[in-house]
């Protein structure tokens, strides 16, 4: 990583151009500062594009969802060509509308420079001309034809110089088709997108490589050695207004409701041989509140249209099965409407009441309930409802006040929904990746307008998963900004969620800490060398090796014990890792307090090594210590045939649903 200190240029032309564009949406002169100096933090971790450094730099700008990275892209690369880079290029979605969606932002803040989409590099002719008159941008999708076709550009125009054009690749939601997806076979077999982008990055003398994500748990668990685990890693924080997972996920949430998991299943397709179309009650109320809260919301804004998105399945035929339901719903509560002397008028209009008292809670403010209910009769049989999926073209657009989106992973990753109100969850696999998840929380993001009206349906158990997850999220983001610098090892994870997909990593180079398990070196180094800090540990211990089961301490005390503890290297270690060890009791620290217990005993006499997580424990000795905090048992070994006398320390870690995954080198 570049570590060498020069003045950044904050205010070029470039950056301030893309600033005075961003300033037309961004209201506020604290974000604008604030996407500023993000980018500037960028600038100081890159490479020097003009002292042509060749030692490469990558990092990661660790964002939050919906919170705005796509700005400090912008910025970023409006002030990579202040600096000296001759050449930006970005990576993005290979979505159509969304790869759309990112070209025209770039060109339209990025106004002085080129910015050449992915048709624009196939006449080399032309190509080498903007070469010629750097700085210029790229704006290419993460789809092996277009990379590789402005890889093939690159290499043609190689003798015009464009080896030694500094440059800076922007790699958006890079832990998505960017990483290996053959890494975990241990075969050297390459994805092709990985490989397309590996040969990018190394054709560039000088370059810098920035991934940006909101989920960034596979790129920290690549190896600490690899070409795509970031070496420094700079936070986006949200400006104001921002919504995100303590809003809908702490105790006190109030726009939190449950529905029944066994819905879910109800809704799907394959659950239902001959559709009754008939809509379940959690959906039924979900649909209720959303007419309430923007038909409120549209009398307070008259030209603004408001959006429900269902989320259930990834796949096709259960998205048209819920639009279905959800249209027979409508022609239903239609009919009813126009018969107000039915029972059904009753129930209906009786459930929207209801609705509007629940709404009440947390927007004070609403209109009049007969105003509101006469207008969701007027608005109703126009409510527009969309399937979002690969095999429809219909787009995220909000063309009329009831806007509803049903989909799955197209409604997923990148996907911005202007004016979500109410969203009705349901995706429950086996065993859930937290990154994937936390993709899906479309909720999130600058809703603060509207959060009054807005309402997350979804199952307990779900709703439990975006709990752990959003405290994974927390504890995560906390860790890098006390190591910028990718100096942390491990993340957090709670069961029973998975980090990440496993196609991405290196199965050989993960270590995992579980809830209750145990950690030992192979066996201790009983060399002359370890003799001075024997005698410290004595100092310490012996005191503790009065016949009691255990002794109360703290978590910094067992790290101390512990950073005396030589390994044997001839026995090898990879669990048994003092750095990752204490990350790994530092973030227990962190979430539950500096409690710990040690046990102590002493005249033993072990020669053999043990598993890393087997350990030397006999005759039910565990059970003696209480498993509410981390626990160091630790035995003082005879001085014998393997050595001199040497302590020997174990680690337990306590109970809970959690596990610490961190990757090594072999």
């Amino acid at each position: 990583m570049n570590t060498q200190h020069r003045e950044i240029i904050h205010d070029g032309r470039n950056t301030e151009e893309a600033i005075d564009v961003l300033s037309k949406e961004i209201k506020t002169s604290e974000s604008l500062h604030a996407i500023a100096e993000r980018a500037g933090k960028i600038l100081e971790y890159s490479v020097d594009p003009v002292a042509g450094s060749t030692e490469p730099s990558y990092g990661l700008l660790y964002g939050l969802i919906q919170s705005g990275k796509t700005s400090i892209i912008t910025v970023t690369a409006a002030m990579a060509a202040d600096n000296g880079f001759k050449c930006i290029v970005i990576l993005t979605s290979d979505i159509n509308p969304l790869y759309n969606q990112t070209l025209q932002r770039i060109k339209s803040q990025l106004r002085g420079l080129t910015v050449l989409g992915k048709a624009d590099w196939h006449d080399i002719s032309r190509f080498e001309r903007y070469i010629r008159t750097s700085p210029f941008a790229i704006v290419s999708s993460k789809n092996t034809n277009h990379l590789g076709s402005l890889l093939e550009a690159f290499r043609k125009v190689g003798t015009m110089g464009a080896h030694g054009l500094p440059t800076m690749i922007i790699d958006d939601e890079a832990d998505q088709a960017s990483l290996n997806t053959y890494t975990n076979k241990g075969t050297g077999e390459i994805s092709k997108i990985n490989n397309l982008i590996t040969e990018l990055r190394k054709f560039f003398q000088t370059n810098t490589y920035l991934q940006v994500t909101a989920t960034p748990q596979s790129l920290f668990l690549q190896r600490p050695d690899g070409f795509y685990r970031p070496s420094f890693t700079v936070l986006s924080e949200p400006g104001p207004g921002y919504i995100g997972g303590e809003a809908f996920f702490e105790e006190d949430s109030k726009i939190l409701r449950y529905v029944d998991l066994d819905e879910i299943e109800e809704l799907k397709s394959g659950h239902q041989t001959h559709p009754t179309h008939r809509i379940p009650e959690g959906m039924r109320q979900a649909f209720l509140s959303f007419l309430i809260g923007a038909t409120a919301k549209n009398i307070q804004y008259p030209t603004e249209n408001f959006a429900f998105l269902v989320h259930i399945s990834h796949a096709r035929i259960d998205h048209r099965q819920v639009r279905d339901v959800i249209d027979a719903f409508r022609e239903e509560a239609v009919s009813a409407l126009k018969n107000p002397e039915s029972s059904a008028f009753g129930r209906l209009k009786a459930d929207l009441y209801a609705a509007y008292e629940d709404m009440k809670e947390t927007e004070p403010g609403l209109s009049d309930f007969e105003k509101i209910f006469e207008r969701i009769d007027f608005l109703l049989r126009a409510a527009n409802v969309k399937e979002i999926n690969s095999t429809s073209d219909a787009a995220i657009t909000l063309d009329h006040p009831y806007s509803i989106f049903v989909g799955g992973n197209k409604l997923g990753r990148g996907v911005t929904i202007p004016n979500l109100i109410t969203s009705y969850y349901g995706r429950n696999p086996k065993r859930p990746n937290a990154d994937t998840v936390l993709q899906h929380a479309r909720m999130y993001g600058y809703r603060q307008k509207h959060i009054g009206v807005t309402r997350l349906f979804l199952p307990e158990k779900l709703a439990e998963h975006f709990r752990i997850i959003h405290q994974m999220e927390k504890a995560l983001r906390e860790l890098v900004s006390k190591h910028p610098e990718g100096k942390f090892e491990g993340i957090y994870i709670s069961s029973p969620l998975r980090a990440t997909r496993r196609n991405v990593l290196d199965a050989n180079s993960i270590g995992v800490y579980v809830a209750g398990g145990y950690c030992n070196p192979r066996y201790p180094l009983r060399t002359k060398e370890v003799e001075a800090a024997t005698k410290w540990l004595d100092e310490k211990l012996l005191k503790y090796d009065d016949g009691k089961e255990y002794h109360p301490a703290t978590i910094d005390f067992v790290l101390e014990l512990v950073q005396r503890c030589a390994h044997d290297p001839g026995e090898g270690a990879e669990m048994w890792d003092v750095k990752v060890l204490t990350a790994a009791l530092e973030k227990i620290k962190t979430l539950r307090g500096d409690k710990a217990y040690i046990r102590v005993r002493t005249g033993r006499n072990l020669n053999e090594p043990r598993r890393e997580t087997q350990g030397f424990l006999t005759g039910g000795e565990e059970g003696l210590v209480p498993e509410d905090a981390p626990t160091l048992f630790i035995y003082r070994l005879n001085e014998g045939r393997r050595g001199v006398a040497v302590w020997w320390p174990q680690v337990r870690f306590p109970e809970g649903n959690y596990a610490l995954a961190f990757s090594f080198n072999r």
